[in-house]
């Protein structure tokens, strides 16, 4: 684990105006009464004059007092979801939200959860748990917009994201280090012959995503293998398909690179499926690694390499960071940084055609 301590430049946000009850009233052209009632849907107030009353709270940012200076003794996970349905797009955010579930219940503390599409961010938005002071603090979990953010961090709530950066967010985050697992597994693999990486991403706009493909890119430079662009794939989609179309764009420019590194095991299961259905053997002809360490790993065949994500221990972290802020109100933004590890099984092997290198070590 690598905490970077790292005091962010100023990214301060300046803290909103915060309305009474009685001037939304005002505001409205209601007593305050009837402000109250709307704002917690009370069907004595007609439904066209209760959303007006709620979307004018929303607009001024007005956030009700809390009824008692104790403490909720809950947190809250902001879950950010895509698509119609509006439900985690990634199995990781299913399990992240799992495991805090686990760790906030071992405290005695309860969980509140709320998914936020990304349809709906705005920069009047802010989450019903927040709003309503449901909770104490908020774990991000996701990609949320700056505007977000912003709004949450207005209301002074302690925050922290996973897998995001400070420097992005302008808060506390934790996220997986994957840099020292790529470098031994390409290094490990330069060892036995392999000349040409190739590498299926997602969106580099996600830091994490760019921090694996920053250091794929950085290794084999350092190791004196050249960087063929024709073989760094970006833009895919994240699931089997994004192997599936990964694979067909490398076909697409000839001879295949002997390895084939993937942003995470889906997309690995899906590069296996293409390259066995065009008759290619792995690890005899390609060797393919993905990124997660997911358990079905070891069920395929042949098993598949993977970088494990400790991911009980990024969500520890970011309860911490959490629970810290509450205790002590110290909102100084940081990095906790995870490292990854290579968890090697049969889909790697040896270059086909080549000799085993007796030894390779990295350039300065």
């Amino acid at each position: 684990m690598q905490h970077t301590g790292m005091t962010m430049k100023d990214k301060s946000v300046k803290k909103a105006r915060s309305y009474s009850l009685r001037e939304l009233a005002s505001l409205s052209g209601a007593d305050i009464s009837t402000v109250s009632r709307a704002l917690n849907h009370d069907p004595r107030i007609s439904t066209e004059r209760g959303e007006s009353i709620r979307k004018l709270a929303e607009k001024v940012g007005y956030r009700p007092r809390p009824l008692r200076s104790k403490l909720t003794k809950s947190v809250g996970i902001l879950i950010s979801t895509t698509g119609s349905q509006d439900v985690p797009k990634e199995d990781f955010l299913r399990r992240i939200a799992w495991i805090a579930q686990r760790i906030l219940g071992e405290m005695g503390l309860h969980v509140n959860i709320e998914n936020i599409s990304r349809t709906t961010e705005n920069g009047m938005f802010l989450p019903e748990l927040v709003r309503q002071n449901r909770v104490d603090g908020v774990i991000l979990a996701g990609y949320f917009s700056q505007a977000l953010v912003d709004n949450i961090r207005r209301t002074d709530i302690p925050i922290a994201a996973i897998n995001d950066s400070s420097e992005r967010l302008g808060i506390s985050c934790v996220r997986s280090n994957p840099a020292p697992a790529i470098r031994q597994l390409i290094t490990t693999l330069a060892a036995k012959g392999h000349e040409q990486f190739a590498f299926l991403n997602t969106d580099l706009n996600y830091p994490t995503v760019r921090s694996r493909h920053d250091t794929f890119v950085e290794t084999l430079k350092g190791l004196g293998i050249d960087h063929e662009k024709r073989f760094d794939i970006t833009g895919l989609s994240d699931g089997i398909d994004g192997g599936v179309d990964g694979v067909r764009k490398l076909m697409k420019h000839g001879a295949l690179p002997s390895t084939i590194l993937c942003c995470n095991d889906w997309m690995a299961l899906g590069a296996i499926q293409e390259l066995q259905r065009n008759g290619i053997k792995i690890p005899d002809d390609v060797s393919i690694a993905g990124h997660d360490n997911l358990q079905f790993c070891e069920e395929l065949e042949p098993t598949l390499t993977s970088i494990h994500r400790d991911e009980m221990e990024i969500v520890r972290k970011a309860v911490e960071l959490v629970m810290a802020q509450i205790e002590n109100g110290d909102r100084t933004a940081k990095d906790i940084l995870i490292d990854g590890k290579v968890v090697w099984r049969e889909s790697v092997g040896i270059a086909p055609g080549r000799l085993v290198k007796k030894s390779i070590s990295m350039v300065s």
